[in-house]
């Protein structure tokens, strides 16, 4: 009788963690990946900054800024990935992966990132720039943006570019491998062109980046959702001791900081 109720207990403690392990992986479509350097990152309704931990999940409205000679990748559970380069800061405003859809959008407020996204069935992925708005439907391609300009080269398949100016009649220019536009702020995207240098270096930089995607879809087949959701709960517990200690430094600054005002 007591081998039988602790035989259903198991049972049931079981189903519990795996059903666990679903429902988290579920939650997550990707996590942070290689971090390099300074990396940084805002949980939304936060207001402090907080070092990125590898491993750790894309949730969204996470926020992603990387400083001088700093660079992180964006893992995604389909395959994709995106390389942040230093001095850049970009936010998640949606991500959604199945086995056969990709829905994705992006906001990159200066810097530079270089793609490499899975061809899915149903893709959808779009990047905003302060000035252009880009829709991409599986690609390799590179983005380079501030506040004035963004140019936007790809390096296979196709990208369409807009104006970030709202407009419905605002047209598009598709961009092919090898080319490469630029959209000024308030202006149409100029005409697509040979790939320049800048752009260059990052269809050099793309050549290690698909090595990396590579690696990253042989490891999605050898690592099971449910073992990846217990990696990054451990990762985002990392992060959580991270906060909590940069909370405690704040307080006690304050605390100096009214003793000295008080003397």
């Amino acid at each position: 009788m007591e081998k039988t109720k602790l035989y259903a207990v198991s049972m049931v403690t079981v189903f519990l963690f795996c059903l666990f392990n679903v429902i988290y992986a579920g939650n997550f479509s990707g996590e942070l990946g290689e971090v390099k350097g300074k990396v940084e990152i805002l949980k939304d309704g936060e207001k402090d900054w907080i070092p990125a931990v590898e491993e750790m999940p894309l949730q969204l409205k996470d926020r992603v800024k990387t400083y001088a000679e700093s660079t992180c990748n964006l893992e995604l559970d389909d395959g994709s990935i995106i390389n942040v380069g230093d001095n850049t800061d970009i936010l998640v405003e949606n991500l959604e992966i199945s086995s056969d859809k990709h829905e994705s959008k992006f906001s990159l407020f200066f810097g530079k990132m270089i793609a490499n996204i899975s061809k899915m069935r149903q893709t959808k992925m779009n990047i905003h720039t302060p000035t252009s708005v880009l829709a991409v439907r599986g690609t390799e391609f590179a983005v380079e943006a501030s506040s004035e300009e963004a140019k936007i080269g790809v390096f296979d398949g196709e990208v369409a570019v807009k104006s970030a100016i709202e407009s419905d009649t605002e047209e598009e220019v598709k961009v092919k491998p090898n080319e490469e536009t630029t959209v000024l702020k308030d202006e149409k995207p100029q005409p697509p062109r040979k790939l320049e240098a800048v752009m260059l270096k990052y269809k050099e930089r793309n050549d290690n980046l698909r090595k990396r995607a590579q690696m990253l879809r042989e490891r999605l087949k050898r690592v099971p959702p449910g073992k990846r959701a217990v990696l990054r709960k451990k990762a985002l517990d990392r992060f959580q001791k991270l906060k909590n200690k940069r909370a405690e430094t704040l307080k006690k600054e304050k605390r100096q900081q009214r003793m000295k005002e008080e003397r």
